[in-house]
């Protein structure tokens, strides 16, 4: 089973709330298992596969693990790799996007303070 793993410097319930914001975005079909996991199928470079998303606080942050359940038919080794990679960095990169770089439209300017 391919497997990715990534310690986001963010607390657990955004990183949860991003899982399934991004996977709302891909149009994904998903379900939350009783160990908190979340399995998802979903298309990613065209192959649709089922994939398994969970958290786990950290020491610093929060550990997100992507594994792969379910390849697409005839997808090869580094398919998979690339796929797993693919989740994990959309889920990275939708945190950041969000609470990085979006954050700066609510700062309000100094020049134009009310």
């Amino acid at each position: 089973m391919r497997q990715v793993k990534r310690l986001l410097p963010y607390v657990r319930r955004y990183v949860q709330m991003a899982v399934y914001d991004v996977l709302d975005a891909e149009g994904a079909e998903y379900r939350k298992e009783e160990s908190g996991a979340v399995v998802a199928r979903l298309s990613v470079y065209g192959n649709v596969s089922t994939f398994s998303l969970s958290t786990e606080i950290q020491d610093v942050g929060t550990g997100l693990t992507v594994s792969m359940r379910e390849p697409c038919p005839g997808l090869s080794a580094q398919g998979e790799e690339r796929a797993v990679t693919a989740v994990a960095d959309k889920v990275a990169q939708y945190l950041e996007n969000e609470l990085m770089i979006n954050r700066r439209c609510f700062v309000p300017d100094r020049h134009y303070a009310v």
